[in-house]
């Protein structure tokens, strides 16, 4: 696994361990991740409620509700690599200088991560709904 770059902004690498807390990773180039059993172990207390309190595991979810777990995990993925997308242009930013052209691609990725998580949250609102079926 490659080194995390060091970041000008401590909120970035602290806020990557309580993201780990969740099953964050870092991935290497190309490397997909398909282990929704064991993101799911990472994810599904945030679920329970006091009418709920024990969140079944991912393989005693229903067709239906695997299938919203796994949009659910997707789209946080997608918010992590966007999240690693503006970190790195946070870094090339601070190390190589204010340039227009990287401004704007900062502004482009940070617009696609606040996406995601939004996409992120709506996933989690439909697969809660799922759960408390």
């Amino acid at each position: 696994m490659s080194a995390l770059p060091e970041l000008p902004n401590r909120l970035f690498s602290n806020g990557r361990s309580v993201l780990a807390q969740f099953g964050y990773r870092q991935l290497e180039a190309g490397e997909v991740r398909e282990d929704w059993a064991l993101m799911w172990d990472h994810l599904r207390g945030d679920f329970a409620t006091a009418a709920c309190p024990q969140v079944p595991a991912y393989d005693r979810l229903t067709e239906d509700q695997q299938a919203a777990a796994r949009t659910y995990m997707s789209r946080r993925l997608i918010a992590d690599r966007n999240l690693e997308t503006c970190e790195d242009l946070h870094v090339r930013l601070f190390s190589g200088g204010i340039n227009t052209d990287l401004v704007e691609r900062y502004s482009v990725a940070r617009e696609a991560y606040e996406e995601s998580v939004e996409a992120f949250g709506d996933a989690r609102e439909d697969l809660a709904a799922l759960l408390m079926a």
